[in-house]
């Protein structure tokens, strides 16, 4: 499946050009990050819209690697960069990536009715933070993994070049034996196709490979196998685990909910975005909103952070992180576009383990 239209296609080339990118010479920025084997096999050396329209238009038929990567996706995000300073054809640049962010992921998408609000620039509170926050916060990442989820159809592995098909999300130890995710994640489908047959949602979590301690690019992490596939539920965005015991100490709950924003409130995420290596999303992450089930946030994800914890500043948990939207209409941080997040409270997943899920809500310790 394509994840551009021709015409959204033909509306990234005219603003790369309309940019004034030297796009053929700057083609190895543009496709940093992408394997190299993936590059090797695309034609090189054609007049510059023809490039454009070559290389765009391979990724975008190619889609997804078996690593999981989704070159378009590092494309756009590595031209977003590049476009820095022509804010009319980076909005375009981005809004693009945010399509690819979704159709490629079937992560949900926000509801933008509700959120128009304007953050005006905040200098009147201090971000500097003590030595005991980071020191807590190296702790929490200890909980926090890497998932790399295989697709199934029909009980069928399905594979590219001889490799699964994967798809990348965040998870974190909610007891030593049991890990959070989100259910799009194991879901494994792009936006559009539904969900995946019970059969093969359990097929795709036992498959599921997960790496704790991918703390830099380049390290190898330590590799857990996932036993089951416990719990789920589509409207709250949830999935749980069971993985062996790893002696390790989970990720503390919040015991109440972030509401009633009166003042900012900032979150912090400990994050796999894109796949990459660990990181953190710290400080600028302002919540906007919340209502009984969902909690709404400003901060730097990526497809691949989905699943991710939401802390507090008590590196406690508030939310799970589910999905992203790109919007031009909202102030934040004196800029006027933003990423706007959404994640589930933690307390209603809690709740509705309690009701769905008696068996698995005890071994959660309260």
């Amino acid at each position: 499946m394509a994840l551009l239209s021709q015409i959204e296609v033909e509306r990234v080339i005219e603003a790369l050009i309309a940019s004034g990118l030297d796009t053929n010479a700057n083609r190895g920025v543009l496709f940093q990050f992408i394997s190299n084997a993936f590059k090797a096999v695309l034609p090189g050396g054609l007049p510059p819209v023809a490039q454009l329209l070559s290389d765009i238009g391979h990724m975008n038929d190619v889609e997804r690697l078996a690593n999981g990567d989704v070159p378009l996706r590092i494309y756009l995000r590595n031209a977003s960069l590049l476009l820095m300073g022509t804010e009319d054809q980076r909005k375009v640049i981005l809004s693009t990536l945010d399509q690819v962010e979704h159709r490629s992921t079937g992560s949900p998408r926000l509801d933008l009715t509700n959120v128009p609000e304007t953050k005006e620039k905040i200098i009147h509170i201090d971000d500097s933070v003590t030595y005991a926050f980071m020191a807590e916060g190296v702790k929490a990442a200890a909980a926090v993994m890497k998932l790399r989820v295989p697709r199934f159809e029909n009980g069928q592995a399905m594979l590219k070049n001889g490799a699964p098909v994967r798809y990348l999300g965040t998870g974190w130890l909610l007891t030593d034996s049991l890990v959070m995710t989100n259910h799009h994640v194991i879901n494994a489908r792009n936006e559009g196709e539904g969900n995946a047959l019970e059969a093969d949602l359990r097929l795709q979590a036992q498959s599921t490979e997960a790496q704790m301690d991918f703390d830099a690019d380049g390290l190898a992490g330590t590799e857990l196998a996932i036993d089951e596939l416990l719990a789920w539920e589509t409207n709250l965005d949830y999935a749980v685990l069971r993985i062996p015991a790893t002696g390790r100490t989970p990720l503390r709950r919040a015991s109440k909910a972030i509401e009633n924003i009166n003042e900012p409130v900032p979150v912090n995420i400990i994050q796999h975005p894109g796949g990459r290596s660990k990181r953190y999303g710290i400080r600028n992450n302002l919540v906007s909103a919340s209502t009984a089930t969902e909690l709404r946030y400003f901060t730097d994800t990526e497809s691949g952070s989905s699943g991710s914890p939401v802390f507090n500043d008590q590196w406690e948990v508030v939310a799970l992180h589910k999905a992203s939207t790109y919007v031009s209409n909202v102030q934040f941080q004196g800029k006027s576009t933003a990423y706007v997040n959404l994640g589930t409270h933690l307390g209603a997943i809690i709740d509705n383990l309690r009701l769905r899920y008696p068996l698995i809500a005890t071994e959660i310790v309260v």
